[in-house]
């Protein structure tokens, strides 16, 4: 399993805006629930619920929100930036703009661990991370990930 495989440009969303990690996280359930064929509801619960365990921020404007939800037959990775920082309980106290939301189906525990280890390894590089901050057009940021983890053998 390759992250670039499951990235597409209908699952890219940019230009979002929050007030907080609760309702960014109500809004990319919101625009992953079609895709994933559950409902957004049950996709903002599991997220909330692996936030309550601790943050996902991995610092520098991202996180890596993700839940296992029964009803999945797959991996699902959405990504979404926001025009402003939003509070994501981060040790550091840093707001977020950019997540990388991977949903698995809980029976698949190996491929969940591979795609978080996947999308970190992507967002070593701070240039890497400041170009998915800056670009506007789904297919850039698609590029970008796909280049980046195929250079990294991902």
């Amino acid at each position: 399993m390759k992250i670039q495989t499951l990235i597409n440009s209908d699952n890219v969303h940019l230009s979002l805006e929050a007030s907080d990690r609760d309702e960014a996280l109500k809004i990319v359930s919101e625009l992953t629930s079609s895709t994933v064929k559950l409902s957004a509801e049950v996709v903002v619960q599991g997220l909330l619920e692996r936030e309550a365990l601790g943050s996902t921020a991995i610092g520098g404007g991202f996180a890596i929100p993700h839940c296992k939800l029964r009803g999945l037959n797959g991996i699902a990775i959405t990504l979404a930036r926001f025009r402003t920082p939003v509070a994501f309980g981060s040790p550091e106290g840093e707001g977020v703009r950019f997540l990388f939301v991977v949903l698995s189906p809980p029976d698949q525990p190996a491929l969940h661990l591979q795609a978080l280890s996947q999308i970190a390894r992507t967002l070593k590089s701070d240039a890497i991370r400041h170009r998915l901050l800056e670009v506007e057009d789904p297919i850039e940021v698609i590029d970008i990930v796909k280049r980046t983890a195929d250079g990294e053998s991902l």
